[in-house]
């Protein structure tokens, strides 16, 4: 599975334009009756500026170039600090681990950071966004989250290797995953074992999977850590889901948008699956409540530019 650092805006100090996407579905509510939860009106928020923690990708690193323009531009326009969050040895910490153990390490750093003892915000690209929702839902710490933005994040898990969603060498090589993902060994040791959410055998997932079933409240749905779950997801001041136009690392792209696959592999949207009507995590809470947004960048992953940054991401974390 390749890095994410490569697929990092600025990596090559290259900017591109920005587009705006043509989706089949520009939302992920399809023949909705809800108020459309991108076209809010958003006020900017009148107190200070606050503090801004950000997780990676996989493969990447807080080290790398892309990662420190990134947060630079974020620092810029927030006029508040920004902490990239990092687990282990750099580029390696966030691969070959258990993903569950990496949340409550990331948690653990956050708790113990002075910086966010009081409101922050959280930033996720791709797999960093299951971490900025992880903190989000279960970090038990002084400091509370207000707004979150996710870019590119695998909410509902992956269903494919990556830049491999088809033909006969990827579906044997996507067999081979599916028996071989849930073994001990395999959620132990590689982070991205714990959000393969295997749509043809949810079971399977919902038993053997370490991270995201738990996350997600799919494998229990009632009780009370499920409720503070939802309760403090729902309650978050705004969050921002940024799904990429032409996304090859994960499947369904509109994972990113918590949208998943039936059994067959058929795309659901958003309002026709129990997890957004039965409001596992609160999401649809957020959303009827005008808190969410769900945006399309124009390319691959995590392919957006300085202008996505300024126009976009920034103004939605000042609110």
């Amino acid at each position: 599975m390749p890095g994410e650092h490569h697929d990092c805006p600025f990596m090559s100090n290259f900017i591109k334009s920005t587009k705006k996407a043509k989706e089949i579905h520009d939302s992920p509510f399809y023949q909705q009756n809800i108020k459309d939860p991108n076209n809010l009106n958003m006020t900017m928020w009148e107190d200070k500026s606050i503090p801004t923690a950000v997780f990676h990708g996989f493969g990447d690193a807080c080290i790398n170039p892309g990662m420190i323009n990134f947060n630079h531009h974020i620092k810029e326009g927030t006029g508040a600090p920004v902490k990239c969050i990092e687990v282990g040895i750099p580029s390696l910490g966030e691969v070959f681990n258990n993903m569950e153990k990496v949340a409550e390490e990331s948690c653990s750093k956050l708790a113990a950071d002075p910086e966010f003892a009081g409101e922050f915000n959280v930033v996720g690209l791709s797999q960093g966004g299951l971490l900025a929702r992880y903190i989000v839902e279960e970090c038990d710490m002084p400091g509370k989250v207000r707004n979150m933005v996710t870019l590119g994040g695998p909410h509902m898990g992956v269903g494919a290797i990556p830049h491999c969603f088809e033909g006969f060498i990827c579906n044997t090589v996507n067999w081979f995953a599916r028996h071989m993902v849930y073994w001990p060994i395999v959620q132990d040791l590689l982070v991205p074992a714990g959000y393969f959410r295997d749509y043809k055998n949810l079971k399977k997932y919902e038993e053997k999977s370490v991270f995201l079933p738990a996350l997600n409240n799919e494998k229990i749905k009632t009780g009370a850590v499920a409720e503070m779950k939802q309760s403090r997801f729902a309650d978050l001041n705004g969050a921002m889901m940024v799904m990429f136009s032409e996304d090859t690392m994960i499947y369904p792209k509109e994972t990113a948008w918590f949208q998943q696959l039936d059994t067959h592999g058929k795309l659901l949207p958003l309002n026709g699956t129990d997890f957004y009507n039965q409001d596992y995590i609160g999401l649809k809470s957020l959303t009827e409540a005008g808190k969410a947004q769900y945006v399309t960048f124009e390319g691959d992953h995590l392919q957006f530019s300085y202008d996505d940054i300024k126009n976009t991401i920034v103004p939605f974390l000042n609110q």
